[in-house]
């Protein structure tokens, strides 16, 4: 006859490796059921048995709640580095994340740049009647005018059946003298002063030296991109580039651009950062500091760096 020991070995190897039931294991082995029971959780006392969960969205779920913990955020959502297209599996997280508030929110702000176009993408088609629309960020240009501010506003609200302002002017001007100009026309202090008053803004944030968006637009030269490093900026967010220690740039290329200031986004009852790649962890880490960031929509990597 096998003694307890080898009976404990018996029942757990039957148990979860057979997926025997506790009867079944009982009958084979010439044991009471409640015998089976006690062997079963002798041996995960002893450490014969130790389950583990090896599933990597467990890992993720803690992840997610450490960073809501440490910054005290709403929400966090972060895409696997297994991801295909990290932007993609974003704009989706963000849309899941967003729709369920859009029915107790009126004013929705958005920004620009291709995150933030894949969450239009991945967005539902629902029936907001209450709901505006504004872009953040000025939304005109020739190239690359899917991943405009106007456009994405425009393409969100045919999702949404809602209503849509739009921002008649470049997210960048030609020059500081254009970018003045179009800053006294009542348009363009309409929209700004519509998405400084808006419920919830969902933003991109970009390293203004490597940003895809910039590069894309061909907004700006090597030159600036140069001044950029020498100034030290590390993001941006709506129409401000910034330094690790938060302060705006006000010099070059950062006074050209049009649209809502990071000032006026501190103020922003909720405030979404949709953002994938690694390069851009810096500048959420100087934005999480000051505690105006409401939910996160990121990569794993950024994840594991803040």
């Amino acid at each position: 006859m096998l003694d307890r020991e080898d009976l404990m070995v018996k029942a757990a190897l039957l148990y979860y490796e057979e997926e025997a039931t506790q009867s079944e294991i009982a009958k084979k082995l010439g044991i009471s059921r409640p015998t089976v029971a006690s062997l079963l959780h002798e041996a995960k006392e002893k450490g014969v048995v130790k389950i583990t969960i090896q599933h990597n969205e467990l890992r993720l779920l803690r992840l997610q709640e450490k960073l809501i913990e440490k910054y005290q955020l709403a929400n966090v959502k972060i895409v696997a580095k297994t991801q295909k297209n990290l932007k993609a599996a974003a704009g989706k997280l963000c849309a899941d994340l967003v729709e369920p508030l859009l029915k107790d929110i009126k004013k929705l702000g958005i920004g620009w740049g291709s995150t933030l176009y894949e969450y239009v993408q991945q967005a539902n088609l629902l029936t907001l009647d209450q709901l505006k629309i504004t872009p953040l960020i000025g939304g005109i240009g020739l190239s690359e005018v899917r991943i405009h501010s106007n456009h994405l506003a425009f393409m969100l609200s045919e999702k949404y059946q809602c209503d849509v302002s739009y921002f008649y002017a470049p997210a960048i001007a030609d020059s500081l003298d254009v970018k003045e100009t179009l800053m006294q026309t009542s348009l363009i202090k309409e929209i700004i002063e519509e998405g400084e008053n808006v419920d919830l803004a969902i933003l991109g944030v970009s390293d203004p030296i490597r940003s895809s968006t910039y590069k894309k637009l061909k907004y700006i030269s090597n030159e600036e991109a140069q001044l950029l490093k020498q100034e030290k900026a590390i993001g941006d967010i709506g129409s401000t580039i910034f330094t690790a220690d938060g302060t705006p740039l006000t010099k070059g290329f950062s006074q050209r651009l049009l649209g809502i200031e990071l000032a006026a986004i501190k103020k922003i009852p909720r405030v979404m950062i949709v953002a994938t790649g690694v390069e851009k962890a810096e500048s959420i880490q100087t934005l999480l500091a000051m505690g105006f960031i409401t939910d996160l929509v990121i990569d794993e990597e950024i994840a594991e760096h803040l």
